[in-house]
């Protein structure tokens, strides 16, 4: 009994006097020592978090010694969605993209059909070289030269898990959608490691 209070509990202390107590064996209280402290070693080797607040540390709402992770948690995705991202229909012309961009400040763009259903992206490094070529513009719509994204974010992610989704893609803008896969908007990385920065200089003071 104290070998599993102190496996699970991570309390080897508490399990032998509980145990010792308990059970008036006092005289077995070397065994006790050795089988508890056994156990917590053997448990601590595997997990350095006992199962019973693993959960709690999984879900951010405890401290651990991983300070990274703890102030990924104390982050919201919500934050980090640009509400003002741009869009453009898919059915929309070269020439509409172009104005588009002309009078926008953005550098990646969203492309929904008629119900704001999210088609694929477009960026500046995608449409640079129809820029100077006027030729056949009127004939390119911007579903022909658009692309699906690299992995597609929702609200739901963890910014730890939405940053290992950008190392994993090697890009710097993902796209937000809903369940329904409706365009939310777009999340930097620049954005996520900056909150972070602050944070961790706050809690630095």
């Amino acid at each position: 009994m104290a070998g599993a209070m102190s496996g699970v509990l991570y309390a080897p202390l508490t399990a032998i006097f509980l145990i010792a107590e308990s059970s008036f064996g006092y005289d077995l209280f070397i065994p006790l020592m050795i089988v508890s402290v056994m156990s917590y070693l053997i448990a601590k080797w595997f997990s350095p978090i006992s199962p019973e607040l693993k959960s709690l540390a999984d879900e951010g709402k405890i401290f651990t010694n991983k300070h990274d992770k703890n102030l990924l948690f104390a982050l919201r995705t919500e934050d980090f969605i640009d509400q003002y991202s741009q869009t453009i229909n898919e059915n929309a012309s070269i020439t509409e993209l172009f104005e588009l961009v002309k009078n926008g400040n953005k550098n990646i763009f969203a492309v929904v059909d008629d119900h704001r259903k999210l088609k694929g992206i477009l960026t500046l490094d995608d449409i640079r070289p129809y820029l100077f070529n006027k030729e056949g513009d009127s004939l390119q719509t911007v579903i022909q030269v658009m692309k699906a994204p690299p992995a597609i974010l929702h609200r739901e992610d963890k910014p730890l898990e939405i940053l290992q989704t950008f190392d994993d893609t090697g890009v710097w803008n993902l796209p937000v959608v809903s369940e329904t896969n409706d365009f939310i908007g777009f999340i930097s990385k620049s954005s996520i490691l900056m909150s972070y920065r602050q944070l961790l200089k706050e809690y630095s003071d």
